[in-house]
């Protein structure tokens, strides 16, 4: 389980850079091979939206889910991720590799959706910057720690 108070990390946008930190919904993973996640990358693909979850601007990666209103983890892995020489060495791994999950923005509420080995005060907050969520524009924020299969990665297989 990771520390709840650790001053190393980074963390690195991918494909859709965030710059102005904007409201976002989207997925996410946590880069590591470390079971205490104190170095870490996290790699995004943010959604544009407003706090109702409506979809506003553009993204460059077509959304891939079934409905076509999100991504797909395993889905957007295969497609950008494995195929991408930006993404060396961690391309080399299966989507379900590295911890991962998913940020949802509906009815002015927050929902960020992980893996509990990286349910931590940090890597939560590095989210909550890089997806826009703020106080000021989604008053309403629930982070859970999802230990079902759907977010199993290889800290809960070691």
């Amino acid at each position: 389980m990771i520390r709840e108070a650790r001053e190393r990390g980074s963390y690195e946008a991918s494909q859709n850079i965030n710059e102005e930190n904007e409201l976002c919904s989207g997925v996410f993973w946590v880069i590591t091979d470390d079971s205490e996640a104190r170095d870490y990358k996290l790699l995004i693909f943010e959604i544009p939206c407003d706090a109702y979850g409506n979809h506003r601007g553009t993204h460059r990666i077509p959304l891939n889910s079934k409905n076509e209103k999100t991504y797909n983890h395993k889905r957007l892995w295969e497609d950008e991720i494995k195929n991408n020489s930006s993404h060396r060495p961690y391309n080399k791994k299966a989507f379900d590799y590295y911890p991962r999950g998913r940020v949802e923005i509906a009815n002015n509420r927050a929902i960020i959706y992980l893996n509990p080995n990286i349910n931590g005060v940090d890597i939560v907050s590095q989210i909550k910057l890089k997806f826009g969520i703020s106080t000021h524009n989604i008053p309403d924020v629930h982070v859970i720690a999802d230990n079902s299969i759907h977010y199993q990665c290889w800290m809960d297989r070691a």
